[in-house]
């Protein structure tokens, strides 16, 4: 049975910039601001747990203990990097 893709909603404005519409996107996000996550160094080793602390981009994410405090300096990191907790 196929599977309908995985849809990501953000709002926007039609052309006219007056009437607001939601825009599908083809890629969800791996991971979703609160889930806790492990950072992966590039030994192979882990930090954390994490917290995702937002989704700036498509397969990126911000990290944060869970005092809220960011993790390196609120840098974007890249969802290659991360693995769930």
């Amino acid at each position: 049975m196929p599977t309908a893709p995985n849809y990501s909603l953000r709002a926007s404005s039609d052309q006219d910039g007056e009437r607001p519409f939601v825009i599908d996107y083809v890629q969800k996000p791996a991971f979703n601001v609160g889930d806790k996550v492990y950072l992966l160094n590039s030994d192979g080793s882990r930090d954390g747990p994490y917290l995702i602390a937002s989704v700036p981009s498509t397969g990126n994410y911000t990290l944060c203990l869970d005092t809220g405090a960011s993790v390196r300096n609120g840098d974007e990191i890249s969802g290659d990097e991360l693995e769930e907790a």
